[in-house]
């Protein structure tokens, strides 16, 4: 797989962005444009090829697009097909495509900081990329003579957070040398079953430790308790639905997450966002949308 790299001194700059709403029978038109474009797929399925390269992208996967290449539609979507979009250009350099093993280094490599972009990737289930992309429409949409600088800097942070998802696991194995193999297997584990009723006990007797044992050193490796951990996890996603499910109630999005106390759930929220989950919903339910 080839990696687009930039220098991430400066802000990208921004150009358009959109949410693109399909019912069904979607076809990505043929063209070329002059800028890259990221697309992650929110419902559905999106069939696109770009130059050689062929995919077949479902909620949770994205693609970057690269300028002057030929990009198309290669079958009609089926059912409803939901995907954000952006397109961007780099200001002060252009990107350089790296094979997976130079681009790992480059990651590594903290002095500078950089885009590292995967021309195709699975995001994770608490993924934060496609809240960026919702609060960079909300700012799309704004007038004043701020938002294209405001711009630029929120699709910057958009490709470094695609940067950091790409790269996460390669760092948490660097990581978890240090951290014991039983801890790192666990810290991945409750990442997957998050949405699940868990508690302490629950969790260390799955694992062959004391709860007492655990929660020391789980913290100590973590630098957090499980339960904040575990909460840390269900809000990131709980953010993913309240800006890309308008139809599920707060109720149902804490169900999703493994909160089945909605006052609870409504409480957590509040305590690590600062506002209450209707006030961060409202504040990004409007957005371009074209079909």
């Amino acid at each position: 797989m080839l990696y687009l790299v930039s220098d991430a001194s400066k802000p990208v700059q921004f150009l358009s962005a959109g949410n693109l709403t399909n019912e069904d029978q979607f076809l990505h038109a043929k063209r070329t444009i002059q800028s890259y474009e990221l697309i992650s797929v929110a419902r559905g399925t999106l069939h696109i090829q770009s130059g050689q390269r062929s995919y077949a992208l479902s909620p949770g996967q994205f693609v970057l697009l690269f300028p002057e290449e030929w990009h198309f539609g290669t079958q009609p979507s089926q059912g409803e097909l939901s995907f954000y979009w952006s397109h961007f250009q780099f200001d002060n350099a252009k990107g350089r495509l790296y094979e997976e093993a130079q681009a790992s280094a480059l990651f590594l490599d903290e002095s500078h900081p950089r885009y590292i972009l995967p021309e195709t990737g699975t995001l994770s289930a608490n993924s934060r990329v496609n809240v960026l992309f919702v609060q960079l429409l909300d700012l799309a949409r704004r007038l004043d003579s701020l938002s294209s600088t405001q711009c630029s800097y929120a699709q910057s942070t958009l490709l470094l957070e695609v940067t950091h998802e790409c790269f996460f696991r390669h760092h948490l194995m660097q990581q978890s040398k240090k951290i014991p193999l039983g801890i790192a297997d666990l810290m991945e584990w409750l990442q997957l079953n998050f949405d699940t009723s868990l508690s302490v006990a629950g969790i260390a007797e799955k694992f062959g430790y004391h709860p007492s044992y655990l929660t020391s050193v789980f913290k100590r490796y973590s630098g957090c308790t499980i339960t904040e951990y575990l909460n840390r996890q269900r809000i990131r996603v709980a953010k993913n639905l309240l800006t890309s499910t308008p139809k599920l109630t707060l109720a149902e999005i804490g169900t999703h997450v493994g909160i089945g106390d909605e006052k609870y759930f409504m409480r957590l929220f509040k305590r690590y966002e600062g506002i209450t989950a209707t006030a961060y919903r409202e504040a990004f339910s409007r957005k371009p949308l074209n079909r």
